[in-house]
Order: structure tokens, then C-alpha cells, then sequence
């Protein structure tokens, strides 16, 4: 019992001199570099997060797939029929090939295709343009599973069937952000962050 109680305020105490090291590096450095530090931290996991694939589930309409959620509502109104909105701002297009490469503004589903190119020495040649399925769809599926919106209650713009999609492959895009991509997707990181940075001269302020 007396090994636990020695151990346990080890422990403690470790905890204590962490936190009255962490601040003192607080109050040592200017509010400016706090805000400077915050920023570079901020930008970093932004640029972490923007070479990941993109990936989920998202309404398939005509073409495109939307790919913000929004909720879940009534079928016009139909209080039986309950179905998915996704929001009409967010859709993004579907490349079907159609002699088309990998297109990194769009979710490729194509199978291998070629395509002549006239660079080949010493009279041109074709080249093969690899298979991209990046849609994952569900044969079960009814006709209106999801419905298309400018809001969860607003009167839908199309509708369509609930599928998984990638794209944005990190091997053959570059780091941009998409714009239809909701900002949501870092706003975690970004109030721990904040928090973590904020605190001390909230406490200061407050002593």
C-alpha cells in the first residue's frame, strides 16, 4: 500500500512540475509568438489534411454526387419515407472516361481505356489509361434514397441513390484544398489548438 501511495504522488508531482514549466514557457514568450506559433500549427495540419484522400458517402444525382450531409427529412412531405439530404453546392462531378484521364477535381469511375498520343516517336502511339472505380454502389439501393437541397428543408433540387466515394488521390493531385469540401473538417483540430494556446493569457487576465 505504502509503494502504491509513493508511486501515486510521484506522479503528482511529475504532473505538477509539467504544468508549472509549461507556465512559465507561457509567460516567458510574447502573446505575438503565441499567435505566431498558433498560426504555423494551424496551417501544418491544414496541409496534412489536404493531402489525404477525400473519402465517404455522398448522394449520387445525374452525374454528380453531393457530398456535404445535411440530415434527414421527409420524402415531399411523405412522413413514412424518411430520406438523406445532401447539400446541391457540394456536388462534384463524375468522370466517366469517355477518353479522360484521372481527374482530380472530379470522382473517376472508368475502366481501362486508351488513348493515342502523337509524342511517341517515331510515328505516335497509344497509351493505356489504367482503370479508376471510385464509387462504391450499394445494388439494393431504392430510387430516392437521398434527396439533393440549398437546406435540410428546402425543396430538393434532384435525387438519387446513397453511395461510398473516394477521390483526390495524394499520389496524382496536388495539395489543394477542394472548394466544396466543408471547413468543419478541421474545426476540431483547430479549437484544441486554440484552447491549448489561449489558456494561459485567459488566466492571466483572470488572476
Amino acid at each position: 500500500m505504502s509503494s502504491f501511495l509513493s508511486i501515486t504522488q510521484q506522479l503528482v508531482l511529475m504532473i505538477k512540475l509539467s504544468y508549472q514549466r509549461l507556465n512559465h514557457f507561457y509567460q516567458y514568450i510574447s502573446l505575438k509568438h503565441q499567435l505566431i506559433g498558433l498560426s504555423t500549427v494551424m496551417l501544418s495540419i491544414i496541409t496534412l489534411k489536404c493531402d489525404a484522400q477525400i473519402k465517404g458517402n455522398g448522394c449520387d444525382f445525374g452525374g454528380r454526387i453531393a457530398i456535404q450531409y445535411l440530415g434527414k427529412a421527409t420524402y415531399y412531405g411523405n412522413v413514412s419515407d424518411v430520406v438523406e439530404v445532401y447539400s446541391t453546392s457540394s456536388a462534384v462531378p463524375i468522370n466517366k472516361g469517355n477518353g479522360r484521364s484521372y481527374d482530380c477535381g472530379a470522382i473517376n469511375d472508368y475502366d481501362e481505356f486508351q488513348v493515342w498520343n502523337s509524342s511517341i516517336k517515331p510515328y505516335g502511339g497509344f497509351i493505356t489509361v489504367p482503370a479508376s472505380h471510385d464509387i462504391r454502389r450499394n445494388p439494393s439501393s431504392r430510387q430516392h434514397e437521398c434527396v439533393v437541397a440549398s437546406s435540410r428543408y428546402a425543396t430538393p433540387d434532384g435525387e438519387g441513390t446513397i453511395v461510398g466515394y473516394t477521390y483526390r488521390d495524394p499520389n496524382k493531385c496536388a495539395s489543394t484544398r477542394p472548394d466544396n469540401l466543408p471547413l468543419d473538417d478541421h474545426f476540431s483540430f483547430l479549437v484544441v489548438i486554440t484552447g491549448v494556446i489561449s489558456l494561459p493569457v485567459i488566466r492571466k487576465k483572470l488572476i
